[in-house]
């Protein structure tokens, strides 16, 4: 008979088998092709916090992997434990809902949220031994706590107020190590390329230790599973050295975000950066210079023709200084004309405009003049 998987609630004494993977609240798919299988959990409630347990019936018996703490919280939500070795920094996201954008975040530190003591907020954002930054676009605050020290470790709660009401948390638990922690990384931040792979290191203390890398607000996988939320993904556990590696391919921008390494019920997170391809930056680069030249082009092509026009029309002047030159007849032009039928008929007046020739008899003579403009 091929194992069964299935789901034990201890909190609510409920059990979902894969044999029977019913709909609703709580459902099971097994992939045996992956040797994973996911249970999904509906329409969460801060009642369906507890203890879980994942296992495998084999002849009657069960084989059961280590359980799983599910927290349920108000909106904001973090790790749940989290090591760090005395002297060194750590990093911890606090992420929360749409309608706590503009509220202000805080940390603090207690067993209970209503009577934690506030160490920073959000509208404040001190720098040095912790500091609070905000980013309202990814849904996320993030808390940094430098040179920790064995007194620094504690119950913490990330927090949002509520203005004329009961704030929202979660709670996460602060472990400070004089050795090496249970688990680790050298740098909570790694960047990789689109299209290309990203490798992350994550050390743990015991060698007995499931390993997972997970993604907030996502799923977790597995050494064996192969992929997480669709992306593939390698996991290398190296049990002597109690290291595994996680390799991420075929990286996307939309793979930009928050992870963690989990070992040993503990977790840090890391954050990846998938930056723009090489040679997606080239092509950009290019056509932000191409547009600048053609516009460049285009504005000495327009202040070129406007001074030759503006030569043109003072060289026609000076080689014509008799004749009256305008550039829109039209409306405001008044055309007139003089016949002369006897040359005595010409008054002197004339005789700055006209040539000193002796007009003949029945020669019609015009002129223009500009109703607003002077010659």
């Amino acid at each position: 008979m091929d194992p069964l998987m299935l789901l034990i609630l201890l909190i609510a004494g409920h059990t979902v088998r894969s044999d029977s993977p019913q709909e609703g609240k709580v459902s099971i798919r097994d992939d045996p092709d992956q040797r994973v299988f996911t249970v999904t959990i509906n329409n969460l409630t801060a009642g369906d916090s507890g203890t879980y347990l994942c296992g495998v019936e084999i002849s009657g018996g069960l084989d059961v992997v280590p359980s799983v703490f599910l927290s349920v919280t108000e909106g904001v939500s973090t790790l749940s434990r989290v090591t760090v070795q005395r002297g060194g920094s750590v990093t911890i996201p606090c992420f929360y809902g749409d309608r706590y954008k503009t509220h202000v975040k805080y940390w603090c530190r207690g067993d209970y949220r209503d009577s934690c003591t506030p160490i920073v907020h959000s509208d404040s954002p001190q720098e040095g031994k912790v500091s609070i930054r905000d980013d309202p676009d990814q849904q996320v605050f993030t808390v940094t706590i430098n040179d920790v020290t064995a007194g620094d470790s504690d119950y913490y709660w990330c927090g949002v107020e509520i203005s004329g009401g009961s704030d929202v948390g979660d709670q996460v638990k602060l472990l400070v190590t004089h050795g090496s922690p249970w688990l680790s990384v050298d740098k909570q931040e790694a960047t990789g390329v689109e299209g290309d792979s990203v490798s992350v290191q994550c050390r743990y203390g015991n060698n007995e230790s499931q390993v997972l890398w997970c993604k907030f607000w996502g799923y977790c996988a597995s050494k064996r599973s192969g992929n997480l939320d669709g992306r593939p993904v390698l996991i290398r556990d190296d049990r002597v050295n109690r290291v595994f590696s996680v390799t991420m391919r075929g990286l996307e921008r939309k793979d930009t975000g928050w992870y963690w390494c989990a070992a040993q019920d503990g977790q840090i997170p890391v954050h990846i950066t998938v930056k723009q391809g090489e040679n997606n930056e080239n092509l950009s680069l290019f056509l932000y210079v191409g547009l600048g030249l053609l516009v460049l082009l285009l504005i000495i092509i327009i202040i070129t023709w406007k001074v030759r026009d503006k030569h043109n029309k003072k060289m026609s002047m000076n080689q014509n200084p008799g004749r009256i030159a305008f550039e829109e007849p039209g409306a405001d032009v008044i055309y007139s004309s003089i016949v002369l039928s006897d040359p005595k008929q010409v008054s002197s007046g004339y005789s700055s405009y006209c040539p000193a020739v002796t007009p003949a008899s029945d020669v019609v003579y015009s002129s223009v003049a500009l109703k607003h403009k002077e010659v």
